[in-house]
């Protein structure tokens, strides 16, 4: 989580550290998850619900399972009738299997590229439910500034994953609601 945060929203332009793609943007720090990463859709749904009725303009969800669930896909339908642009990772697997809530038409599903602008090995894809890609593969962000379950380096380090590639799309959608062209979240995925 602090690792999507930093690339979505790091503070900018003060010579620490990294700075976020949307420059300016505040978060909302919604836990869906335990500490070991798994949980329940109803709790995801729960988190989106919450996240869309507390003013968020831009839901990023670096998580996602192999199964539908209507509870989280009404969740998605609630945020995005409430104005809220959701951008979700496409997964991990390297096929074409759809990840929830990826694939529900109301989200962007994201996809990672590498350094070289092609699609990461391990990037889920699909011409029939992807939307986007965005870099995804060691990406240089912010981490816990104390020991965690998944050892990297304290304050920053290196992670990979449609995990990291979603918070660029969250971010870079933060930045046109701040444009002439975020009147709307429609207008904004657009863009």
């Amino acid at each position: 989580g602090t690792h999507v945060a930093g690339i979505a929203a790091a503070a900018t332009n003060n010579g620490v550290g990294v700075a976020g793609v949307g420059y300016n943007s505040s978060l909302l720090n919604v836990k869906v998850l335990n500490d070991q990463g798994s949980g329940y859709y109803s709790w995801i749904a729960k988190g989106i619900i919450w996240a869309a009725d507390n003013g968020a303009k831009v839901i990023n969800m670096s998580l996602g399972g192999s199964l539908k669930s209507s509870t989280l896909e009404n969740a998605v339908n609630y945020a995005w009738a409430k104005g809220v642009v959701l951008a979700c990772a496409a997964g991990n697997n390297g096929n074409p299997s759809p990840l929830y809530p990826a694939k529900y038409s109301n989200c962007i599903a994201v996809a990672a590229t590498d350094a070289s602008d092609r699609k990461a090995s391990f990037s889920s894809y699909s011409n029939k439910w992807v939307d986007v890609a965005a870099p995804g593969v060691d990406i240089f962000s912010t981490f816990p500034n104390h020991p965690y379950a998944i050892g990297k380096s304290p304050n920053y380090d290196y992670g990979s994953g449609t995990s990291m590639s979603t918070p660029h799309v969250a971010g870079l959608a933060a930045l046109v609601w701040s444009t002439s062209f975020g009147t709307s979240s429609q207008k904004v995925r657009e863009r």
